[in-house]
């Protein structure tokens, strides 16, 4: 006698499951480091079951050995690996590899797992999660404010002012783009206005400028490529500066900072300055060229900045005595990696444009514009920071390219 075997609820197949930790990675990526890696790790493990069951597990490094971003991906990380072991420490530059490696796990997990399906309530959850942050994020400027603590009236939730800034920059994007290019029903697109409105706000009153630098680069990329939005960029372009210029002028901590922004004194790093951050930038980046001068090909070594930051600047240095990081991913790739490590993160970052701006041109899709608008911001804001090394923001940009992958053409 025959027997049929159970199948698993609904709830329980490989595909929502799935599903379901792609949608907690979508969420707790402008939240949780830890959270996002419980999810990321999930859904490795789910799609790897879905793989056995189908037989089809022999299938996945062929495919992602024949995608566009794999080559630039293994010329990084092979440079990661030569730059490790010849750091000056190179138990500190092998250790850096973990997180190298994670990312294009990451990338390729993604790549694998997000399908066309999926596309509408990832969206949805993910922008939803900023605007939740967002309206944390002004809530606490608005504490702020009434305490009279003008020096901290800055959002950043969950973590500093700059990352903060920076991650929400590339949540509006995904949501600007979802009400300037799509076919969505205009409850949708209101919501969607609505959720680019609080997170805009929360950028702005992150004070960051590489955020505010991010957010006018992916709006010039969306005019450029789509041609068919241009009008309604425009006005909606319009209306964010008028926000930002209302905003400016209503918060008196945040008009101050403005100011400070277009102007420079050169030399000020006295406590509570608004001109100490740019200046202690422009310290590290000098240091950083001192180390790419004296280590110009492999450069001191992955992780390995803050081992020999005295060696290089024995005399004190301002705000505080020694720093990790160079406060610029380009410096600092060159100054840890040398030539050979910025020129592998050049040809990466150059392949993930292209790889972008080939999906938007066969899918037309408001996520392949996300992808193609975000990456120029992630470059931007990386001249201030090192956001290719925060999860926050990294994660989120290969998520962008998953969900570009996934999409097919849409009407517009």
């Amino acid at each position: 006698m025959n027997t049929t075997k159970a199948q698993p609820p609904a709830w329980r197949s490989q595909d929502n499951l799935i599903f379901s930790a792609l949608c907690l990675f979508a969420f707790s990526v402008v939240f949780s480091v830890t959270v996002v890696q419980i999810a990321l790790f999930l859904a490795i493990i789910f799609l790897l079951v879905k793989k056995h069951r189908e037989h089809t597990l022999g299938d996945i490094l062929p495919s992602l050995a024949r995608h566009p971003l794999f080559v630039p991906w293994m010329v990084y990380l092979g440079v990661c690996l030569l730059t490790a072991l010849t750091a000056y420490y190179p138990a500190k530059g092998l250790g850096q590899l973990n997180s190298d490696f994670l990312k294009y796990v990451c990338l390729s997990a993604l790549l694998l797992a997000v399908k066309k399906e999926h596309l509408s309530r990832l969206s949805a959850v993910y922008v939803a999660a900023a605007a939740i942050s967002a309206i944390f994020g002004i809530a606490e400027v608005v504490r702020s404010v009434i305490g009279n603590d003008l020096y901290v009236a800055r959002a950043g939730v969950l973590m500093n002012a700059v990352r903060y800034g920076e991650a929400m920059t590339v949540a509006f994007l995904l949501a600007f783009c979802r009400i300037l290019f799509t076919s969505a029903s205009t409850r949708v697109r209101v919501l969607y206005a609505l959720a680019a409105a609080l997170i805009l706000a929360a950028v702005i009153l992150s004070q960051t400028r590489g955020a505010y630098l991010g957010v006018a680069a992916g709006t010039v990329v969306a005019f450029i490529f789509a041609s068919q939005a241009r009008k309604k960029l425009s006005i909606y372009a319009a209306i964010m500066l008028a926000a930002a210029a209302l905003m400016t002028i209503s918060i008196p901590t945040l008009r101050d900072r403005m100011a400070a922004m277009a102007s420079y004194k050169r030399g000020d790093f006295s406590a509570n300055s608004p001109y100490t951050g740019i200046n202690v930038r422009i310290e590290l980046w000098k240091l950083g060229y001192k180390m790419l001068k004296a280590n110009p090909v492999v450069g001191v070594g992955p992780d390995n900045i803050k081992r020999v930051f005295k060696k290089y600047h024995p005399e004190p240095f301002p705000e505080q005595e020694v720093f990790g990081t160079l406060n610029n991913l380009y410096i600092h790739q060159a100054a840890e990696r040398g030539l050979l490590g910025l020129g592998a993160l050049l040809l990466l970052f150059l392949t993930m444009f292209i790889y972008a701006a080939k999906l938007f041109k066969a899918t037309a899709s408001p996520y392949a514009l996300w992808a193609l608008c975000a990456l120029p911001a992630f470059y931007v804001v990386n001249l201030t920071e090192i956001s290719f090394q925060h999860v926050h923001t990294a994660f989120a940009i290969f998520m962008a390219l998953a969900m570009a992958a996934a999409a097919e053409r849409e009407t517009v």
